[in-house]
C-alpha cells in the first residue's frame, strides 16, 4: 500500500468503528490503528479495553481529548520500547508524541474535550462533530508516522 492508502484506511477504519457506536473515540482509534500498524497483535480487543477510560476526556469529564490520548497509545503501539533501558526507543515515542501534539494543538487549538464540544455546539454541530474530528486526528497521526519513519511499506503488504 502507498502511504495515501494507509493513511485512507485508518480514517476507513477509524470511522467504520465511531459510525455505529460500537466503539467510542478512543477506542476505535486504537483498534484501527493496531489493525493496520501492527497486525502482529492478534488480541486488539485488550487495547479496546485499555482505551475505554479516555473516552470522553477521561470517562466523559470532558479532560483531555480522548483522540488525544488514544493517539499517545497507537504511538506507543509503533514507537513504544520494547525491553526496558532502551532510550532510543524510548526518546522516539517522545519526540513523535511531541510532534503529535504540537499537531493536534495547531489544527484544533485545545486539547480539552470540554472546549471542543463547547465550540462544536456554539457552531451547530454538537458532539457528532466528534466522529470527524477522531477521523481527521488519526488520519494526521498516521500520516505523522509514516513521515518521521516509524512504518516501512512494502510493495505487497497488506492492510
Amino acid at each position: 500500500m502507498t502511504e495515501d492508502e494507509v493513511i485512507q484506511r485508518i480514517g476507513q477504519l477509524t470511522r467504520a468503528y465511531y459510525q455505529d457506536d460500537q466503539y467510542s473515540c478512543a477506542e476505535a482509534m486504537v483498534k484501527a490503528f493496531a489493525e493496520v500498524f501492527r497486525p502482529d497483535i492478534t488480541d486488539s480487543q485488550s487495547l479496546v479495553r485499555l482505551a475505554t477510560p479516555f473516552n470522553g476526556g477521561f470517562s466523559e469529564l470532558q479532560q483531555t481529548c480522548g483522540v488525544l490520548t488514544a493517539g499517545l497509545m497507537a504511538i506507543g503501539l509503533v514507537a513504544g520500547r520494547e525491553k526496558p533501558g532502551d532510550e532510543e526507543a524510548k526518546e522516539e515515542a517522545y519526540t513523535l508524541t511531541q510532534v503529535y501534539h504540537n499537531r493536534f494543538m495547531a489544527a484544533v487549538g485545545t486539547d480539552s474535550c470540554k472546549a471542543l464540544l463547547v465550540r462544536w455546539q456554539d457552531q451547530g454541530e454538537g458532539k457528532c462533530r466528534c466522529k470527524d474530528h477522531t477521523v481527521e486526528m488519526s488520519q494526521m497521526l498516521a500520516k505523522t508516522i509514516l513521515q518521521m519513519g516509524f512504518h516501512e511499506l512494502t510493495l505487497d503488504e497488506e492492510i
